[in-house]
């Protein structure tokens, strides 16, 4: 086996292992190897070689006879993503507010991890409405609007790349993903229609951080309740708002006088 390819196969594997631990959540805090297995579409014997490698890591540890769970060590991560001081967070809450207020519909904040889309923040309307974008939920880059602002923000070699890993995914339709990509990362936003959650529409436009893309701010709302005139106000709110964040990050998260 040459170099290259031991390469290719150690990142596939480190894939995978970091797939199974984002397959726990609020939801889904105790899982079975099967179950996993089924979720995340691997064979069980990898299943549990993955599992066995994050239990001698004190990642994860059994919950019960045949289920595991994350382990303690999570806690003390997440106390350190907050000590990090994560400013975009905290500078785009209040725009998040602001732009769910005025246009009525639920207001997320995306970031790409690998090759997921992760909702890192929530705003939602005041009308009841079910969406997959829960926090810290990962979701497929190729599906919706944000994430495919997110897909737009990678390099063409690895946005070919990730979806060529996408199984089961038609060459017809990666062609055109591919063409619609482009056309995104040229204006800098997008809109889908029940892509990730059926009924459902959305917007997102690119959050820049000094002329790199590192998050996407997104609306989503039932199509029957938004007509052409409201989606189009509300595009234009995703974009001015993903807008003013920028302009903020840029100015090191003080508003402009």
């Amino acid at each position: 086996m040459g170099e290259q390819t031991r390469r290719r196969s150690g990142a596939e594997s480190s894939r995978k292992a970091l797939s199974l631990l984002l397959a726990f959540d609020a939801q889904h805090h105790t899982r079975g190897a099967t179950e996993l297995a089924a979720a995340l579409g691997m064979p069980i014997s990898s299943v549990y070689r993955y599992l066995s490698v994050l239990r001698e890591t004190g990642m994860v540890e059994e919950a019960g006879q045949g289920e595991y769970r994350l382990s303690w060590v999570f806690v003390r991560l997440a106390d350190a993503a907050r000590a990090a001081g994560d400013t975009l967070e905290s500078i785009a809450r209040p725009v998040l507010a602001e732009v769910a207020e005025a246009g009525g519909e639920t207001t997320l904040l995306i970031k790409r991890m690998g090759w997921n889309a992760v909702c890192v923040d929530r705003v939602d309307s005041s009308h009841p409405v079910r969406l997959q974008f829960d926090p810290g939920q990962p979701m497929s880059l190729h599906r919706g609007s944000a994430a495919r602002v997110l897909l737009a923000s990678m390099p063409a070699d690895d946005r070919r790349r990730y979806l060529a890993s996408v199984p089961d995914l038609p060459e017809h339709v990666r062609e055109q993903i591919e063409t619609h990509v482009e056309s995104v990362e040229g204006v800098g936003w997008a809109e889908s229609f029940g892509e990730v959650d059926e009924g459902i529409w959305g917007a997102s436009a690119a959050i820049r951080d000094r002329g790199r893309v590192i998050a996407a701010l997104g609306v989503a709302g039932p199509l029957y309740r938004l007509q052409q005139d409201d989606r189009a106000r509300i595009i234009q709110l995703v974009t001015g708002g993903a807008k003013r964040i920028s302009d903020l990050l840029a100015n090191g998260g003080a508003k402009k006088p």
